[in-house]
């Protein structure tokens, strides 16, 4: 029903925590509906609360849902330290923010940026990055390496090798830890970003309303029925719900496709 917004045990949920995010989107999305505005809708890879209302609208709910970091497949994304870098731009797009508030949001966010590149841009000699190693019970360096290859050894402090070099003193201390975390699991976080891209485009891909899944027969009989009971709006949406493989995900856009190129709606 256009205009109706509900948030907590009505839509299945269980828990404060659960209750206060939905409600937060709830009266976000019934303000910018009243002003005509386009709705809120975050994604998994932006937020938990995104995370929690993908699986009420998209796998549903048979006993009381509680919202546990393990349910987030971007758990490396989106963690607490970066909530100002994951969620400032829809703060500034709901005008959030004043000027005071901007201007300190954005200086956390340039000393974080800060922090990567004069660790990439910076070499630490072995006799100032040898104690700082040996305080961590890493092994020494012969020669001379990046602040950024040292800070990706686990232990090692990036704050330390900077203060040691004599680098990076105006930096704040929280873009610090963030930076750091950035910089030793960059890998992880690169195969994230990576999937989370990958979902971005699923999610452009929309299915129409009135798709006939029980008729497509290359489809498993399992994923026809979660198809036409959840009524995804993407691929995806498609791609969340239990029953629904990616063989089955391969086979609806191959029937999507025959049906473009017979003129059907897809």
């Amino acid at each position: 029903m256009s205009g109706l917004y509900f948030a907590g045990q009505i839509n299945g949920t269980t828990g404060y925590e659960e209750a206060a995010g939905q409600g937060t989107i709830a009266g976000l999305n019934a303000g910018l509906a009243a002003l005509e505005r386009p709705a809120l809708i975050l994604g998994r890879e932006s937020s938990y609360i995104g995370v929690l209302v993908d699986d009420l609208v998209t796998r549903g709910v048979d006993e009381p849902y509680r919202l546990f970091t393990s349910r987030s497949e971007f758990r490396l994304t989106v963690r607490q330290d970066n909530a100002l870098r994951r969620l400032t731009p829809f703060g500034k797009t709901l005008g959030l923010y004043d000027e005071q508030e901007a201007r300190i949001v954005e200086r956390r966010l340039r000393s974080e940026d800060a922090a990567r590149r004069i660790a990439d841009e910076t070499s630490i000699s072995p006799d100032v990055a040898n104690e700082v190693l040996e305080r961590a019970g890493s092994s020494p360096i012969a020669h001379g390496l990046r602040i950024s290859a040292l800070a990706k050894r686990q232990g090692v402090s990036l704050s330390e090798l900077l203060a040691s070099s004599g680098v990076g003193a105006d930096l704040e201390r929280e873009a610090l830890i963030t930076a750091d975390l950035e910089i030793k699991y960059s890998g992880y976080f690169e195969r994230e970003r990576e999937q989370a891209e990958k979902m971005r485009r699923m999610g452009q891909f929309r299915l129409d309303a009135d798709l006939p899944y029980a008729e497509m027969l290359s489809l498993s009989f399992e994923a026809r029925q979660k198809l036409v009971a959840r009524q995804p709006g993407t691929l995806a949406q498609a791609s969340r719900i239990p029953g629904v493989s990616p063989t089955d995900l391969q086979n609806l856009l191959i029937e999507i496709e025959k049906r473009r190129r017979v003129g059907a709606p897809a």
